[in-house]
């Protein structure tokens, strides 16, 4: 585990997100709260996301998120790589998405090509795709 990485990382994270950035070292959990989704597309509109950095950084990608409360698309449907209920460090009451970046090229500082800001701001688009 490269713990001077995983700061790195949370700093960048911490740097775009500002106050509504938690960070649990045990284990690496991040939350984001109060996260807007697309305007008409979920319910509930507003959201807390988190995931874990993995301990393997830079060379383990990360994989998924979750969000609390569990979501649902507005129109109706059913929502792919979608699991609710599920649990975290922050509790129950969870739904999990299946998520990863199409393409993981880690440098050699957070800052230097994917990181995990970019896993985090890559979240909104798997919002914006809806179902």
């Amino acid at each position: 585990m490269d713990v001077a990485r995983i700061e790195e990382e949370i700093s960048l994270l911490r740097a775009w997100f500002g106050d509504r950035i938690d960070y649990r070292p045990e284990g690496h959990w991040v939350r984001l709260r109060g996260y807007q989704l697309p305007d008409g597309l979920w319910t509930p509109s507003t959201v807390e996301v988190s995931f874990q950095v993995p301990e393997g950084i830079p060379g383990q990608a990360p994989y998924g998120f979750h969000v609390h409360p569990g979501v649902a698309l507005s129109q109706g449907g059913s929502v792919n790589n979608y699991t609710y209920p599920t649990s975290n460090p922050w509790g129950d009451g969870w739904g999990t998405f299946s998520w990863a970046l199409e393409d993981w090229r880690p440098g050699a500082r957070a800052g230097d090509g994917s990181n995990m800001l970019e896993f985090a701001r890559s979240i909104a688009e798997r919002f914006r795709q809806g179902a």
